[in-house]
């Protein structure tokens, strides 16, 4: 029997393709998704090449992001007197509380303790960050937008593999994280290969299901290739990358270069509306079109907090403890404010 074109209605075809869906826009998304990660493998591979370039391009990830990317959380908690009123706790208060503490642990129990902290402590910022942004290309996604919505294959690939990243490290890397005296937890082998194994069956079964909804026309792209890139920086930066320093600087600036990336974004969509009466600084270089101004500011800002703080400690006689508990107190406090700020919802305007 004959079958006329006519016949094969696109209704009768399963497969369908997905609608693309952003964060934000297509050219943000690919943004955020290929610039950090190539700058962050880049740099690594340019010391890996050239060992003296190890300070340099260190001085330049702190400078140009790190500190940067510290003074973008105070965008969200304290760039206005409104705003510090409602979280003086959180904004100022509590960073007192965490030096004060990082300091009294770097001087009684050592700076190990604090070195030692933080290398954790960072790895777990890293993995959460990793698991907040990939939720927010979830939740993008039509299946995403449904209340209570879980990707638990996605969740699980985000957690595992970072999971068996620091295991494997921490089991490698020795006595020296970035000059400072580190002592690591070092896992059975048997518990190792298992972490291992689980990591790599968790990223199996999503490889697999994304295989089958690409095939069906369904899968998303960029929610996919965040995942892929997250899972690349954290084998790169922690197993494939022999060099502890070397790997660390990998994945430090594809996490800060992708924090000030998603603060700019919440930052304009915050004041989408224009320039706002209580926030004309902030709303102000938040707009779209004023990318330049935003990085500039927040750059200049940074750059003068931390021209102060390190004469400060320069003043106080630096010293290991003294550096370390200053500098990682900060760090203590950014980490504990930062799982708080994201969670919070903004409170919502009176009517008049």
């Amino acid at each position: 029997m004959a079958l006329s074109v006519g016949a094969l209605r696109p209704a009768q075809i399963a497969v369908h393709a997905e609608p693309r869906t952003f964060i934000k826009s297509e050219s943000f998304d690919a943004t955020l998704l290929i610039l950090p990660l190539v700058t962050g493998l880049a740099a690594a591979t340019a010391v890996l090449l050239d060992s003296r370039l190890f300070p340099v391009l260190l001085l330049a990830d702190l400078w140009f992001l790190g500190y940067h990317h510290v003074v973008a959380t105070y965008t969200r908690l304290a760039f206005t007197v409104d705003a510090l009123r409602r979280n003086r706790f959180m904004a100022v208060d509590l960073l007192l509380l965490m030096t004060g503490a990082s300091l009294v642990l770097a001087f009684t129990a050592g700076a190990w303790v604090v070195a030692t902290a933080f290398l954790y402590l960072q790895w777990f910022h890293y993995m959460r960050q990793g698991y907040g942004i990939g939720r927010m290309y979830y939740r993008a996604t039509p299946e995403g937008k449904e209340a209570g919505a879980r990707d638990l294959t996605t969740d699980l690939v985000i957690y595992l593999v970072p999971i068996y990243a620091i295991a494997a490290r921490s089991a490698a890397m020795g006595e020296l994280f970035l000059e400072l005296p580190v002592k690591t937890v070092v896992l059975p082998g048997a518990v190792l290969t298992l972490l291992g194994l689980a990591a790599a069956l968790a990223t199996g079964l999503w490889a697999i299901r994304s295989t089958v909804s690409f095939a069906r026309g369904t899968l998303n792209l960029s929610y996919a290739g965040f995942v892929v890139s997250h899972v690349a920086i954290f084998l790169a930066a922690y197993i494939l990358i022999d060099d502890a320093n070397t790997g660390w600087l990998a994945i430090n600036i594809w996490h800060n270069f992708q924090y000030v990336l998603v603060v700019w974004m919440v930052n304009t969509k915050r004041y989408a509306g224009g320039v706002e009466p209580g926030a004309r600084f902030l709303s102000r270089i938040s707009q779209p079109q004023r990318v330049a101004a935003y990085f500039t500011s927040c750059l200049a800002i940074s750059t003068v907090v931390y021209l102060i703080l390190n004469r400060f400690v320069f003043a106080l006689g630096g010293g290991l403890a003294l550096t370390v508990g200053i500098y990682m107190g900060i760090n203590f406090h950014h980490y504990i404010v930062d799982a708080l700020i994201w969670k919070r919802r903004r409170p919502v305007p009176q009517a008049a």
